[in-house]
C-alpha cells in the first residue's frame, strides 16, 4: 500500500462528544458531530473469538441497532466481516442476517453467533486437547496441506504441530456436529498467524527480514490450548445468554452484498462498514488461515480477490481509458488521479461503481421508512484526498438510488487489534444515516 495511503480527518471543529462504553439509544447525535467511543466490549462474549482487521467496536452498531430498529425487526449486515453487527443484533432481540464474500468472515460470524451445549463443548474439547498431546509425544505423522511458500511461512515443527491439531479436530469434532467442528476450526484458525513467520500485527501477510519470531517446539499446542480455554468460557456465557433471552437464530446466506437474494421491502435496518478502497486485502490477510482450513478456491488468490468490493486486482485493458460515473464529487477526482496513475483511477472508479450497485440493492430490500447506516473511511490516493462519505452521499441520494440523508457524524477510533502503519492508520469513519422514503 505504498502508493495508496489513507486519511480520515474530520473537518468538524466543534467539541468531540466522548462516550465511555454504551451510547444511550435516545441520544441524538447532531449532523456533522465528531464522537469518540472508548470501547469496553471488544472481547465481550464471543466478540473476541478471532482477530479481524478493521473491526467495528460493538458499541457503535449496538447504538445504531437500538436507535433505528425495534425488537423483533430484521437487521442485515451485507458486508458483515467478523460478525459484530450480527451478534449485537441477536443480543438486542432482533432477527439477524449476515452476508460476506470472505470465507473466514462467514465462518467466524457463524461460529460466534451459534450456541453449543456446554457439556458437549467441554468434554469434547478436553478429549481433543488430550489426543493432540498424545499424538505430539509419539511419531504420529499428520496430513499437512500443500500451498505456495508453505515452508517459508512456517517452521517444520510448527507445520507438524498445526497438522496434528488439524487432523485431531477432524477426527474428534467432525463426527459430533458441524457447530462443534466449526468452533474448533475457528479457534485453530485464530492461532495460525501467531505461530507463523509472518508479522502478526500487519494487515498484510508478510515476513519481516529483521523480525525473528520467538517460537519454540510445543508453543503451537500451548497457543491452541489457551485460546480454546478462553473461548470455551466465552461460548458458554453466550450460550447461556442465548437460551435465557430466547434469541433468534441468525441467517448467513451464501450470497453477496450486491446480489443478496433477499425479497424486496423485507429488511427493517441495514448496518455495515464497507471495505475501503484498497485498504485491506482480505484474501491476502487471511491466506494462511484459508490454506489450513481448505477454504482457498481453485486457482490463484487474485481470482478470489476480483470478487471483493474495493479490490486492487484489475486488468490492464480495464484502465486504458478514463472512466467516470457522472457525479460532481467524484469525476473531477478521477480525472486528477488518471493523469497521475490510470490504474489507481480505475480502482477508485470501480469501487464507487460497485458501491452504487450495492446501494441500489439495499434500497430494494429495505422496507419503506427503513434505515441504512453505513460507516465509511476516507482515502488519499496518489496524494489526492477522496472524501468517500461525500461521494457515497451524492450517489445514495441521487435519482438513480433514492435514499435521503437524515444525518452523518464522524466516529473516531482509538485502537485496533491489528496494527497499521501510521500513514495508513484510520482515525475514524463517517457514519451515514440513509433513509428509504415511506
Amino acid at each position: 500500500m505504498d502508493e495508496m495511503s489513507l486519511s480520515n480527518t474530520c473537518d468538524n471543529v466543534e467539541p468531540i462528544w466522548e462516550f465511555e462504553g454504551d451510547i444511550d439509544p435516545s441520544t441524538e447525535i447532531p449532523h456533522g458531530r465528531q464522537i469518540l467511543i472508548i470501547s469496553k466490549d471488544q472481547s465481550f462474549l464471543t466478540h473476541g473469538i478471532h482477530k479481524f482487521p478493521a473491526k467495528f467496536f460493538p458499541e457503535l452498531p449496538r447504538y445504531l441497532i437500538r436507535r433505528y430498529s425495534n425488537e423483533n425487526d430484521v437487521v442485515l449486515d451485507p458486508m458483515c466481516g467478523s460478525g459484530t453487527v450480527v451478534l449485537e443484533t441477536l443480543l438486542n432481540n432482533r432477527h439477524a442476517i449476515g452476508i460476506d464474500i470472505d470465507p473466514i468472515a462467514k465462518l467466524v460470524t457463524k461460529v460466534k453467533t451459534t450456541p453449543i451445549d456446554e457439556e458437549v463443548l467441554r468434554s469434547l474439547s478436553e478429549l481433543l486437547t488430550t489426543r493432540v498431546l498424545q499424538r505430539y509425544r509419539t511419531k504420529y505423522s499428520p496430513n499437512i496441506p500443500e500451498f505456495s511458500y508453505r515452508d517459508n511461512w512456517f517452521r517444520p515443527f510448527v507445520l507438524k504441530e498445526l497438522g496434528i491439531i488439524r487432523d485431531t479436530i477432524h477426527e474428534i469434532s467432525y463426527p459430533v456436529s458441524k457447530e462443534l467442528y466449526d468452533f474448533h476450526r475457528t479457534i485453530f484458525s485464530s492461532i495460525i498467524r501467531d505461530v507463523s513467520n509472518a508479522d502478526p500485527h500487519c494487515t498484510r501477510t508478510v515476513i519481516r527480514k529483521k523480525q525473528i519470531r520467538n517460537i519454540s517446539p510445543g508453543d503451537t499446542l500451548m497457543h491452541f490450548k489457551q485460546a480454546l480455554v478462553n473461548q470455551i468460557d466465552a461460548m458458554v456465557e453466550f450460550t447461556n445468554l442465548f437460551i435465557e433471552k430466547e434469541m433468534k437464530q441468525c441467517e448467513i446466506p451464501d450470497t453477496d452484498a450486491i446480489e443478496t437474494g433477499i425479497d424486496e421491502n423485507t429488511i427493517n435496518l441495514i448496518v455495515t462498514s464497507p471495505p475501503y478502497i484498497n485498504a485491506v486485502d482480505y484474501p491476502r490477510t487471511h491466506q494462511l488461515e484459508m490454506y489450513w482450513l481448505g477454504l482457498v478456491q481453485d486457482g490463484p488468490l487474485s481470482k478470489m480477490k476480483r470478487k471483493y468490493i474495493g479490490t486492487e486486482t484489475v486488468y490492464k485493458d480495464e484502465y486504458e481509458k478514463l472512466r467516470q460515473l457522472g457525479y460532481s464529487s467524484l469525476d473531477p477526482i478521477l480525472s486528477r488521479i488518471y493523469a497521475i496513475d490510470s490504474r489507481r483511477a480505475f480502482i477508485t472508479y470501480k469501487f464507487f461503481k460497485e458501491m452504487k450497485t450495492q446501494l441500489k440493492e439495499m434500497y430494494r430490500i429495505l422496507q419503506p421508512g427503513g434505515y441504512y447506516c453505513l460507516a465509511i473511511g476516507n482515502n488519499v490516493i496518489r496524494g489526492i484526498r477522496i472524501r468517500s462519505h461525500d461521494i457515497l452521499t451524492e450517489i445514495a441520494t441521487s435519482e438513480d438510488v433514492g435514499f435521503i440523508l437524515e444525518r452523518m457524524f464522524f466516529s473516531g477510533l482509538i485502537r485496533h487489534f491489528i496494527k497499521i502503519p501510521r500513514r495508513e492508520r484510520m482515525s475514524g469513519e463517517w457514519v451515514l444515516i440513509l433513509k428509504k422514503l415511506e
